[in-house]
């Protein structure tokens, strides 16, 4: 009966997602992890075992494990860190700063996950500032370059 529903939900979504372009992610939450998948590259989703698989067009997979899976959303932006498209380029730290070198998507998430700042690079070189936010565990994500910031 889960799986029906689950099942359902899933087909709904998608016939959103296509009304509405602003959704470009499908995001599977699992406890305290989220995992987002770029819609355009979605192949198929299947049920196996007691899994979710979400398989794309290149012939990755992202599977999930449907007793822990919490929440599954269409969104805009992914808020899974490990799946933001790759740029290429510089990304380090220093003092305040967040500096990346190259062109591309610099974002910035807090420790659930959460994108906290993003800013497109397309000049040779940015700096966003972590002026403003409150101490914790960031990550930083610049193309196939994830730093974590203890700030």
């Amino acid at each position: 009966m889960n799986k029906f529903l689950l099942a359902l939900v899933l087909t709904f979504g998608f016939a959103a997602a296509l009304s509405a372009e602003t959704y470009n992610y499908l995001n599977l939450t699992s406890s305290s992890t989220v995992q987002s998948v770029a819609l355009k590259t979605v192949k198929k989703i299947t049920f196996e075992g007691t899994n979710i698989v979400v398989t794309t067009t290149n012939g990755t997979t992202t599977t999930a494990p449907l007793s822990t899976l919490t929440k599954l959303t269409f969104t805009g932006i992914a808020v899974g860190v490990n799946a933001l498209k790759a740029e290429s380029g510089k990304l380090c730290i220093e003092g305040g700063r967040v500096v990346a070198d190259g062109q591309g998507q610099l974002q910035l998430f807090n420790a659930s996950g959460q994108l906290v700042r993003r800013q497109t690079v397309t000049r040779t070189h940015c700096e966003l500032s972590l002026d403003g936010l409150p101490r914790g565990i960031y990550i930083a994500r610049f193309g196939q370059k994830t730093i974590k910031i203890l700030y």
